[in-house]
């Protein structure tokens, strides 16, 4: 019975020593404990990232609200020729939401890409490390509000 406590106790301080040096060790994006080029690695995904979200999925979802509300106006209105100026202008605003969402699909395959790409750069980012849980989470998290903000299936 002795021999199990004192087992279980030997373990228990070898899990702590390895967990303190496995803090010791391991940096933490969170914690602001980023190395030079980390810092650098990741500021520039950051601005790809800040590209995609600003100018084109902005650009989509305001053509798809545009898009609702001449939909509305079309039930409203009963004029053939004002009918017909709203049917153009939501062709056109259709063909300019599939345009600029193939745009972002490119893109973010590209994103895809660079991460895979960034795994085989240097054994510091190798998959799993905090740089690349950060790259990767980030491109999901675009395809996922991508996603989400195309109600319909374009792509």
């Amino acid at each position: 019975m002795n021999d199990l406590i004192i087992k279980s106790f030997t373990s228990y301080v070898e899990l702590k020593k390895q967990a303190h040096l496995d803090l010791d060790t391991e940096r933490d994006l969170e914690m602001g404990q980023l190395s030079c080029t980390d810092e650098v690695n990741l500021s520039n995904y950051f601005h790809k990232i800040k590209s995609v979200k600003a100018d084109d999925i902005e650009t989509i979802t305001n053509l798809l609200i545009d898009l609702q509300n001449m939909n509305e106006e079309t039930k409203i209105t009963h004029c053939p020729k004002i009918l017909r100026g709203l049917k153009d202008r939501m062709d056109f605003d259709m063909i300019s939401v599939f345009r600029k969402a193939k745009i972002v699909k490119a893109k973010l395959e590209a994103l895809d890409k660079s991460n895979v790409a960034n795994c085989k750069l240097s054994v510091a980012y190798v998959e799993g490390t905090v740089v690349d849980r950060t790259r990767v989470n980030m491109t999901n998290r675009i395809e996922v509000g991508r996603g989400t903000r195309m109600k319909w299936k374009i792509i």
